[in-house]
């Protein structure tokens, strides 16, 4: 490999590297804009990682669902 293509592979892996920060962190953000949706303190919301924010979602969610069965 010369110079030159092993500096064009850096720059890939940089800008790979990049982009999947870039992306975690919108990810995070939407993550963490749903927990705040949640009926929670924000104390506790603050607290809560990806994989509990999006079970605690799916359970308020059907738990709304078969609420408005029952009383729509």
């Amino acid at each position: 490999i010369d110079g030159s293509g092993g500096t064009l592979q850096a720059l890939r892996k940089e800008k790979s590297r990049d982009a999947a920060r870039s992306r975690r962190g919108k990810e995070n953000f939407e993550f963490y804009e749903l927990a705040k949706m949640l009926p929670l303190p924000g104390a506790i919301t603050s607290q809560l990682d990806k994989a509990s924010i999006i079970r605690l979602t799916i359970t308020f969610l059907r738990f709304m669902h078969r609420n408005c069965f029952v009383n729509c």
